[in-house]
Formats: C-alpha cells, structure tokens, sequence
C-alpha cells in the first residue's frame, strides 16, 4: 500500500534516470531489496546528493507508490571512506556488493544478508581484501544453507583418506573421497590447509578474522574453489571478479595461481 516508511539501507546500485533524477538499488535491513527514484539529486544543491550514492549506508524515508519507491529524506550512516580511496578495496567493495545484489530477491527481506554485507564493507576498510571477499564467500553460502561438506565425502560420506590433496566439486556439494572422484564435473584439487581455512572462514566471526594468518599458497587456492562454488549455485557469473583480476587483486604467488583444475571425462 502507498505510503511513507523509514528502513536503513545499503545502495547496491544507482543509475541516471530521465533528466535529474537517479534510480536506485537499496538493500535494507528491514524491508528487504527495493527499488527506490531519487527525484532531483543530480541537481547541484540537492540535500539527497551524499546519501544516495552507491556503497553508502543511509538511514531512508520512503515514499511506496503503487510500482516504485521514492526517497523523500536520508541521513548518511556511513559512505565506507577507506574504500573509495583505494582501487583494490573499491573492486572487493563493489564484489561483495554484486554477491548481496545476486543473493537476495526483490522485496525479499534478508537481514542476515544485510549485516553480512555492512560487516563486510567495514573489515575491507581495514583488512586484506582477498580475505574478506572468502570469507564474505563462504558465511553468503552458510546463510543459503549451501555450506560445503569438507569433513568427508559429500557423496557416499566416507572417509577423505591419505594426506594429499582433496577434490572438491561444486556439483557434489563439498569434498570428494579417491573412490567418488571424476564423476561430478569439474574438481578442484586444494591442499589439506585450504580446507581447514575454508572451515575456519565458516565459523569465524569479523572480529576473530583479523587475526587469522593465511600462506599465499592457501589463499590462491581458496580464490579459485570457493568463488566457483558460489558461482556455480548462484547459476551466474559474478562479473566484478574480472575487475579485481584485471588490477590483479586476486592473484597471489605459489601454486594456487592460475592453476588447472581437474574435470571430469566428457564435461
């Protein structure tokens, strides 16, 4: 029903719209994914200018008319500074951004998905951003309840045997023991080390995650299976991965970089 409402909300996306005006993507902690008109901000004098600025936490009033929301008032929480004066941390930024934006279904309210999102534009402020984004990664697949069996084959539930390295196949949903291997598309090969990070990023909270230490070894390979296992039931493509390659803000030295990963016959 029209009327007018107050939610905080993160701005995932803003686009110009008809002469003066903006349309946004707002992802609020109590209303769930909107869109929002913002009329008049690309004038110079607009009092909505600072607010409605993509990867800016505001405080919103809402007018709801029968299609479209507008934001009549706004008061700036925080714009996350620290990311807009650095690129490698703007890339991550706007990384986590378009995970949040994937995740979450017009008018579906998510405040889970929500703190995930302020929480995790605050650590990049202050912490490696690589580290961030698996660990923003790994708690987004937690939340949708896709968190990947590691502890033994997600598929017959047997032992991970040996000391060697691990299949890990996002079609099976987690590890794969010797005996299930090459049947379920395509593999990830990760060190024993990769899987206790992984299941460490699952249960750590913010403020424990400054002080756990990861090998460049660790975190390249972490930055090739937990981004494919969240790509691969998200159904899409996360574009911004291609930024943060670009500016090379996902590669590390060791054998994580760049390295093939196994598949199965005829995929």
């Amino acid at each position: 029903m029209p009327g007018l409402f107050q939610a905080e909300g993160i701005v995932l996306k803003s686009r110009d719209y008809q002469e003066t005006d903006r349309l946004l993507t707002v992802l609020t902690r109590t209303h769930g994914k909107l869109e929002a008109i913002v009329k008049g901000v690309r004038k110079p004098r607009s009092s909505l200018r600072n607010g409605t600025q993509q990867l800016c936490r505001s405080r919103f009033l809402f007018y709801a008319g029968k299609s479209l929301a507008t934001v009549t008032q706004c008061e700036v929480q925080d714009i996350y500074g620290p990311l807009r004066q650095d690129l490698k941390r703007l890339a991550y930024a706007y990384y986590l951004v378009e995970i949040a934006d994937g995740v979450v279904m017009p008018g579906q309210v998510n405040e889970a998905m929500y703190l995930l999102l302020q929480h995790g534009l605050e650590a990049l402020g202050e912490l490696e951003p690589a580290l961030v984004a698996r660990a923003f990664e790994a708690r987004t697949l937690k939340l949708l309840g896709l968190a990947p069996r590691l502890e033994a084959c997600a598929l017959c539930q047997g032992e991970l045997k040996g000391n060697g390295r691990v299949a890990i196949a996002p079609a099976s949903g987690g590890a794969l023991c010797p005996e299930c291997r090459g049947h379920q598309g395509r593999e990830y090969l990760v060190s024993r080390g990769s899987v206790k990070t992984w299941q460490q990023l699952n249960r750590l909270n913010w403020s424990y995650l400054k002080r756990l230490q990861v090998n460049p070894l660790l975190m390249g390979e972490l930055g090739e299976v937990i981004p494919a296992f969240l790509e691969y039931y998200l159904d899409r493509r996360l574009r911004s991965r291609a930024f943060i390659n670009e500016i090379g803000g996902d590669n590390f030295d060791g054998a994580g970089k760049n390295r093939p990963v196994a598949q199965a016959p005829g995929t």
